[in-house]
């Protein structure tokens, strides 16, 4: 078993979703941009598939599973619920 960094989950995490959902600005292109307190289903998207390829690709990046819960529901609305779930799963 791999141990992540928080700083590197972070960073990740918040690549993978830009990469797929469009609102939000690439980390070398967003000066102040506030990714952490971002609402993922009121800001980024609702889109269920857009949910779903995100989810599977951070499952497949630091060797998880969103049992439960994916990206945006309750409980991992926002990217920094996110990342603290990933931190804590890929750090067990």
């Amino acid at each position: 078993m791999a141990f992540y960094s928080l700083e590197r989950i972070t960073d990740e995490t918040i690549e993978i979703m830009c990469h797929k959902w469009h609102k939000l600005p690439l980390q070398t292109h967003a000066g102040d941009f506030d990714y952490h307190s971002k609402n993922i289903k009121e800001e980024v998207t609702d889109n269920p598939l857009d949910i779903a390829e995100v989810s599977m690709d951070l499952e497949d990046a630091f060797d998880i599973t969103f049992d439960n819960a994916l990206p945006g529901d309750k409980g991992l609305e926002t990217i920094s619920e996110v990342i603290a779930f990933i931190n804590e799963q890929a750090n067990a």
